[in-house]
């Protein structure tokens, strides 16, 4: 391999692995809390800024998913199935705890480069169960443009921070099914 003819960072190339990784995972994870949709799946700016190439310089992926209305019941039956299938797929349970007021983390765990945080919200409004995946913030080169798994509900849109989208799949933000169940394997979807 010529080094002189990769254009591709290293941080580019882990942030596409962590991509890869997170839409391997998220959809048995989301299954297993008995959803049929991911919320979110898109490398994102840690930075905010609004201009697609200063916000493009440090990005992380974000995976999510969740419910509102949910019992506190139901919240920690979700946590369970999905701490079950997490740990079926390699994942290692974390020391949990407290993420706001009103907010209480019911599982988290870690795979990788990747961090899964499950949490229970009261108080005001309605009660809601989420599903996060994360992974920490990396410096891009200039000119890297941010992309968005196929299953996140606004691939495809016009947004100036994800120029690569095939604007011919936008569901105008209406979630997408999940890919079918894979078998747990670490190796599954690739």
């Amino acid at each position: 391999m010529n080094p002189e003819a990769d254009t591709t960072s290293d941080s580019e190339t882990r942030s596409a692995e962590q991509g890869r990784a997170m839409e391997a995972e998220i959809p048995d994870l989301v299954r297993a809390a008995g959803w049929d949709s991911v919320g979110q799946l898109a490398e994102n700016s840690c930075l905010g800024d609004p201009d697609p190439e200063q916000a493009s310089r440090e990005t992380h992926w974000t995976g999510a998913s969740g419910r509102v209305g949910v019992s506190r019941e139901d919240a920690e039956s979700a946590a369970e199935r999905i701490q079950d299938a997490a740990e079926r797929r390699g994942w290692e349970h974390l020391k949990r705890g407290n993420t706001a007021p009103n907010s209480e983390n019911l599982y988290a765990a870690a795979k990788g480069d990747l961090t899964l945080n499950v949490t229970y919200t009261s108080g005001t409004g309605r009660p809601g169960l989420s599903l996060q995946l994360s992974t920490e913030c990396l410096e891009m080169p200039a000119g890297h443009t941010m992309i968005r798994s196929v299953l996140d509900p606004m691939y495809g849109s016009a947004d100036p921070l994800y120029p690569n989208d095939d604007r011919s799949k936008f569901t105008n933000g209406e979630p997408k099914p999940l890919p079918g169940p894979s078998d747990g394997s670490p190796s599954a979807g690739h």
